[in-house]
């Protein structure tokens, strides 16, 4: 928990909004039109495989929890970035 105290709430703030964003915003959805759901951004994340196959797939939905990791690491960097910039703009 001192690890988390230590960076700024402005810090978490903007990693919160950048994780929803970039999910929602990258998210895609075809399944209800055969097509296939994707959800991480730059790296996927999570994977539905929807619609007919001539070979069907035993398993419809994949999750990487590496992928969300890397996700979560680079939207934190960002966050971070954006807190540094924004407190020596004040300066």
């Amino acid at each position: 928990m001192k690890i988390v105290s230590n960076f700024p709430k402005k810090t978490w703030v903007i990693f919160s909004v950048i994780t929803v964003a970039a999910t929602i915003l990258f998210a895609k959805c075809d399944s209800p039109s055969d097509g296939n759901d994707r959800l991480g951004f730059p790296f996927p994340f999570y994977e539905y495989i929807g619609g007919k196959r001539s070979i069907e797939p035993e398993i419809r939905s994949s999750f990487n929890f590496i992928y969300l990791l890397f996700d979560l690491i680079i939207y934190f960097g960002l966050a971070y970035f954006f807190t540094f910039l924004i407190q020596r703009s004040k300066k």
